[in-house]
C-alpha cells in the first residue's frame, strides 16, 4: 500500500501548502514534518506526539483529522511502523552504557567530596547572617520583593507564563486582573500540548513531568494534547476533573 508519509505529502501538495507554512502555523518544527512525509518514525517521539503532529497538519490543511488519523491506524497495523512505547523510543529511553563513569568509585568520591564541600558554604552563609549585623545594631534582613502581574507578561492576551516559578497563586492573581481568562497547565508524564487562545495564533510544546505553563485570554481557549491523562488543568482558578485516560489524544474548548 502507499506509505502514509506520501499519502500526507499529497495532501499537502493538492491545496498547495508547503512544509515551511505548515510549521509556521503549527509551530511543528520543518524537520518533524519531514520525517514525517518520510515515514522515519524511529527518528520522531512516540506514536501518541505522532498523532498529535498529524492532526495538526490536516487541520492545517482545512481537513478533517478523523480519515488520515485511521489511515495511520491501518498502516501501522500492516507492520509498516513498530509499536513503540516511551521507554522504548530512542527520544525518551537511552541505553545505560556498562562503562558509565559514573559506576567507578572514584567518581563516587568526588561527588562525595564535593557534596561536603557545599554542605560546610551553606552552613558557614547561614552562621554568618545570623551572627553579623548592620551599623544600626538590628540584623540583617532579606530583601522581600513581591512580584506583580505585569511584570511577567500577563497582559498580552494568549501568552505563556513561566508559572513554576510563582506557583498556584499565579493562576489566582491572573483570574482577577483585568477579567482575563486563565488557562493553567501541569504535567504529571510527558505530552505534547497545542493550545490557542481567542482563536489566535496556536502555541505548542513538549512538557515533561513537573512542567507548568499558564495562558492568559479575553475570549477562551482551544487546549490540544496527546496525552490527557499526563495533564492537569485548572481553569479560572478551578481545578477540571481529568481529562482522559494515558496517552489518549483530546481536542477541548474552554469555555
Amino acid at each position: 500500500m502507499e506509505s502514509f508519509g506520501a499519502y500526507l505529502r499529497s495532501l499537502r501538495e493538492e491545496h498547495g501548502k508547503s512544509l515551511e507554512e505548515i510549521a509556521e502555523n503549527t509551530k511543528i518544527a520543518v524537520a518533524n514534518l519531514d520525517l514525517l512525509e518520510r515515514d522515519r518514525y524511529e527518528l520522531l517521539p512516540p506514536r501518541v506526539f505522532v498523532k498529535g503532529f498529524i492532526r495538526s497538519y490536516v487541520q492545517e490543511l482545512g481537513l478533517s483529522p478523523e480519515e488520515p488519523l485511521k489511515r495511520f491506524e491501518a498502516f501501522t497495523k500492516e507492520g509498516e511502523l513498530s509499536d513503540y512505547d516511551s521507554q522504548e523510543h530512542p527520544v525518551f529511553g537511552l541505553e545505560r552504557s556498562s562503562f558509565s563513569f559514573l559506576n567507578r568509585s572514584w567518581f563516587t568520591l568526588v561527588l562525595t567530596a564535593a557534596g561536603l564541600i557545599s554542605l560546610g558554604i551553606l552552613i558557614l552563609t547561614g552562621v554568618t547572617r545570623l551572627v553579623f549585623q548592620d551599623n544600626s545594631g538590628k540584623a540583617v534582613q532579606p530583601t522581600v520583593r513581591t512580584v506583580q502581574p505585569s511584570e511577567y507578561g500577563s497582559s498580552r492576551s494568549g501568552s505563556a507564563d513561566k508559572s513554576d516559578r510563582y506557583g498556584t497563586a499565579t493562576s489566582e492573581s491572573l483570574r482577577t486582573r483585568d477579567g482575563r481568562k486563565v488557562l493553567e497547565i501541569r504535567a504529571v508524564a510527558n505530552a505534547w500540548v497545542r493550545v490557542e487562545s481567542d482563536k489566535g495564533p496556536a502555541e505548542e510544546l513538549m512538557m515533561a513531568p513537573g512542567d507548568i505553563q499558564v495562558f492568559t485570554a479575553n475570549e477562551g481557549f482551544t487546549l490540544q494534547t496527546g496525552n490527557a491523562g499526563g495533564l492537569r488543568v485548572r481553569y479560572d482558578g478551578k481545578e477540571l476533573p481529568p481529562l482522559g485516560k494515558a496517552n489518549q489524544t483530546l481536542s477541548l474548548t474552554l469555555p
